[in-house]
């Protein structure tokens, strides 16, 4: 937490200290732009709505609400004897993960996250094995003697890295299958492991770090596949923001000094958890501040993906946990930490919405984890961790969408359309960063009709004198075109007789707007919320 954030939170909860200080009507606009490959087949802004089923109904006789066509049952709950050997379904199940098998069934991964007691509780992870028709036919664990064991991540030669959510923890690759004993990979760092992805075109692991002040790191294995060496980096997100990597001189924490802490400027997230690879993009949820992020590593580029708070309390998801994306559809669902436990989509499309959501007081005190789809994609699996009855794994089956946005082909030659603007929020907004250097966007632009003339302005609410109230204010503008559909990265920094009224936290939120012109005289305004730290 940095200086501005204790200025900010002194005397008010996180939620009051947002509402305070809201700069645009909440539920207008998603943060950051939505899965990079739809937002350029979809033609619309991103919203808060509906998503791609609709509301959610009252909840069913296992006390989840979903939308209509959808129903649940329980896999297993802490205590149940699995399979026939009668396999004890462990305590605090989280991270999951999905594996085909050669007889048309699957098996599930489910990590435990509890403490390891020493002739008491020893598993770190199991896996649960099912057949064609969805029946469990055997459960068994495949790690064992580890230690608060939180999230991980699949690998696409069919493994599962566990991770280790303590200060000297490892990442160990498990058999899901049951054959091989796990292994601990130190090179990819000793430290409070939460999530792990793999890059298969990079060649490269990407993981994250569940503390305040944890970081987001990359490792390059000498030989790919080969987890066992290779080298660990630390990002840094720089002013355009873009993201610099740096080796982490001590990997394996020998010396004493955590891994967030060897390389000096290494940009910190706010409890960083769940991750997810998906067609060139990096995914990443910070729970503490509710944003999702996308790193794309072609570009060396990340964005605000989602920003919960920018949004205010009409967002449908805070406290992001857990993420994944359908291969099926390229929706991205993410399980909530607290909040009102839902499990939330953000659509190819552009709509956050809740998928599902546990009202009930069996699990007032959870969180929910482990989203994941069969391999199949045809039924989606999560747990609610500390339900009163012990963690509980659900199924839910019902119409999931087996296609992903496409491109709607050529448009109609007489242009009588407004450009399409897309904004995508870069790097990671903070005052200090605004004021230093200014804040990069990424806009994209799509017109028949080029060059497109782009008016972009920074509007912030800022107090007026004692008992006026705010008043919206132009604290940054830039006036630029571009030549022909595409991309164009801008940074908008602020006019010098706003800096010190900035300065003294006036200003907790703002957004970009941008009116496009294009040759034909179609004009279209586009609105983007942002929030700085």
């Amino acid at each position: 937490m940095n200086v501005v954030d204790e200025e900010v939170r002194e005397g008010l909860t996180r939620r009051e200290a947002l509402r305070a200080g809201v700069g645009v009507a909440g539920g207008a606009v998603l943060a950051g732009g939505l899965l990079g490959r739809a937002i350029d087949a979809a033609a619309k802004p991103a919203v808060i709505g509906a998503g791609p089923y609709g509301p959610l109904q009252a909840a069913d006789a296992n006390g989840i609400m979903l939308p209509a066509g959808f129903t649940s049952r329980v896999v297993a709950r802490t205590g149940d004897l699995l399979g026939p050997h009668l396999y004890p379904f462990h305590l605090l199940p989280d991270g999951m993960g999905s594996y085909k098998t050669d007889d048309g069934g699957f098996i599930l991964v489910s990590n435990c996250e509890a403490p390891y007691i020493e002739m008491l509780w020893e598993i770190g992870a199991a896996a649960i094995r099912f057949d064609s028709d969805y029946r469990i036919v055997d459960a068994y664990p495949i790690l064992k003697g580890t230690d608060i064991n939180c999230a991980g991540g699949v690998t696409p030669w069919n493994t599962w890295l566990s991770c280790e959510e303590i200060e000297n923890g490892q990442v160990w690759e498990c058999d899901p299958f049951g054959e091989k004993e796990a292994v601990a990979h130190p090179a990819m760092g000793v430290f409070k492991h939460e999530a792990a992805c793999i890059d298969p075109v990079g060649q490269c692991a990407y993981l994250t770090e569940d503390l305040s002040d944890g970081c987001l790191y990359r490792f390059r294995p000498t030989s790919y596949p080969d987890l066992s060496s290779g080298r660990l980096d630390v990002a840094t997100v720089v002013s355009n923001g873009s993201v610099a990597w740096t080796e982490v001189p001590d990997p394996q924490f020998k010396n004493g000094v955590p891994t967030r802490l060897q390389v000096p400027g290494a940009t910190t997230f706010k409890r960083s958890e769940g991750m997810w690879f998906d067609n060139g993009v990096v995914y990443f949820a910070t729970t503490q501040d509710d944003r999702v992020y996308a790193y794309r590593p072609e570009t060396l580029e990340m964005e605000v993906l989602y920003d919960g708070d920018a949004l205010g309390d009409a967002a449908p998801l805070h406290e992001v946990d857990n993420v994944m994306v359908s291969d099926a559809s390229g929706d991205l669902y993410a399980c909530e930490d607290s909040d009102n436990l839902q499990v939330c989509i953000i659509s190819a499309e552009g709509e956050a919405a809740a998928f599902a959501e546990l009202p009930g007081a069996e699990h007032a005190n959870s969180e929910l984890t482990g989203p994941v789809f069969d391999p199949s994609g045809n039924r989606f699996y999560f747990a609610s961790q500390r339900a009163t009855t012990g963690g509980v794994i659900y199924e839910i089956s019902g119409p999931f969408r087996r296609t992903r946005p496409v491109d709607p082909g050529p448009v109609d030659p007489r242009d009588t359309k407004r450009p399409n603007v897309k904004i995508r929020t870069l790097g990671k907004p903070t005052l200090r960063g605004l004021l230093k250097h200014g804040q990069p966007f990424r806009l994209t632009v799509s017109d028949q009709s080029p060059p497109v003339e782009l008016e972009v302005k920074l509007v912030a609410k800022m107090k007026r004198t004692a008992g006026k109230g705010a008043r919206e204010v132009t604290i940054g503008r830039l006036d630029t075109k571009i030549g022909k559909s595409g991309d164009k990265r801008i940074q908008v920094k602020v006019g010098s007789r706003y800096k010190d009224r900035l300065r003294r936290r006036h200003v907790t939120q703002a957004k970009l707007v941008v009116v496009a012109t294009d040759k034909a005289g179609n004009r279209r305004k586009a609105v983007k919320a942002v929030r700085f730290t």
